[in-house]
């Protein structure tokens, strides 16, 4: 199937191909009659053919012609050498020039929000962490078939730069090794579970979300021969994600643990847990890396965040004696306004049965109070109904009737929850430490 693919592909480039050579003896015809009006149409033909080559397929342009040159470099054919080199050179330039990343629509929800935890179990924990990269991130795609020898990893639908879970699971778990959690260690199976081929088949703790970058670039590296100090094999182009790029990583903690286990057991685990992850993360983030050629430098973020970072726990912790000062608040989970809670509308937007009004019945309610039915409650209506039609119904659907003075005496229990926030690294180890003696005293879960 690929053969065909490619053979077809050929079919269409063959008129180009033919250009791009014309092109080229066009501007060495003109180099040697010294007519540069002449050799600079030649090189405008030669930039505009490679940039049709391009558009229809860069990398079997691009190998055709270095395919060509090598033949060329065999027969010791100089000139037949230049000319192929220069032509896949073209192609290679108008590719570069074309290197735009597309975005992946947020209607796919392909990295959740710290809401999530509303609907996990108690002690479960939402860490995220936008960072900054201070060095280019580096990877190695599985294609066969590409321009460069180094291709970016992306998302195979939307072409998106992406660190995948895997590999955020595998950078962290070498920063812990690093840091001396080895993998026989109690903390490192809790979050990661046993290794491959071990008779225990224990799940990790840690769920981990890809990362995905907005900005693509290359990267140039030209290997030394370590005795002489002089360049080998010439510069090396790389596809990369440049420095100054931002991205999140989230990380999901879901503290499931052998049956019997106390609570008080449960919570020492979860501090413990939480304080070898931020460890692991800093360091990782910062000192050793993620990605490809990570002991050269590549694939390290800021200190600083690059925007808000956010540790949102599913337990109510409470006990201000625990610590003397705090770097960030405890704040409650944000909601949107038609929100009483993750799961119930406000009051004047829900029936007594706790479905969602009409547009008209909330019109009714809104002009009982002496308001105006404005814009801005019809937005408010429409968002309460978007969330409905896709959230909302699923939950009102699965809770039994029950009677109205039932409903007013016993409302539904919030989920118990503590959010805070850090601005940079090294305040997600301080905050990570208080959270944790907080766990160890305990509290609501």
């Amino acid at each position: 199937m690929p053969y065909d693919h490619y053979t077809l592909l050929r079919t269409d480039l063959k008129d180009i191909f033919a250009a791009l050579e014309q092109a080229y003896q066009a501007i060495e015809t003109g180099k040697q009659d010294k007519d540069k009006n002449a050799r600079k149409q030649a090189e405008e033909q030669l930039r505009n053919a490679a940039y049709r080559a391009a558009a229809i397929e860069p990398h079997m342009a691009y190998l055709w012609f270095w395919a060509k040159r090598e033949e060329a470099d065999r027969a010791k054919n100089d000139n037949t050498k230049k000319k192929f080199s220069e032509i896949a050179n073209a192609i290679r330039d108008a590719w570069q020039r074309t290197l735009k990343v597309k975005t992946i629509p947020k209607e796919f929800h392909s990295i959740p929000d710290t809401t999530i935890i509303s609907r996990m179990p108690s002690l479960s924990f939402v860490l995220h962490i936008p960072f900054r990269l201070e060095k280019p991130y580096l990877s190695k795609d599985e294609r066969d078939f590409y321009l460069l020898d180094n291709p970016l990893r992306r998302e195979k639908v939307f072409q998106v730069p992406m660190v995948a879970a895997t590999s955020w699971k595998g950078a962290l778990r070498a920063a812990l090794w690093q840091l001396g959690y080895r993998e026989d260690h109690e903390v490192t199976i809790r979050l990661f579970g046993n290794p491959r081929g071990h008779d225990e088949h224990q799940a990790g703790r840690l769920y981990f979300f890809p990362t995905f970058f907005d900005q693509i670039g290359l990267e140039v590296i030209n290997p030394h021969n370590r005795q002489t100090g002089v360049g080998e094999r010439g510069p090396i182009l790389m596809e990369c994600v440049p420095t100054g790029t931002k991205g999140d990583l989230t990380l999901l903690y879901v503290p499931f643990g052998p049956m019997g286990q106390s609570e008080e057991g449960r919570r020492r685990e979860v501090a413990e847990d939480l304080m070898v992850l931020a460890e692991g993360v800093r360091a990782m983030l910062l000192t050793y890396g993620f990605g490809a050629k990570t002991s050269s430098g590549y694939g390290v973020a800021e200190e600083k965040l690059a925007g808000e970072g956010k540790l949102v726990i599913r337990a109510k912790l409470t006990n201000e004696s625990a610590v003397d000062s705090e770097p960030s608040k405890p704040q409650t989970s944000s909601l949107p306004r038609y929100l009483e809670t993750p799961t119930r509308l406000i009051p004047e937007l829900r029936r007594d049965d706790g479905s969602l009004k009409s547009e008209e019945e909330y019109r009714l309610w809104v002009e009982s109070q002496g308001r105006k039915y404005k814009k801005k409650e019809q937005k408010l209506y429409q968002k309460a109904k978007k969330w409905w039609e896709k959230e909302g119904r699923e939950y009102w659907e699965g809770i039994e009737p029950v009677e109205e003075s039932v409903m007013e005496s016993k409302p539904p229990e919030e989920p118990a929850i503590s959010a805070y926030t850090f601005a940079n690294l090294s305040g997600l180890v301080d905050l990570a430490q208080q959270v944790a003696s907080l766990l160890k005293v305990g509290g609501e879960g």
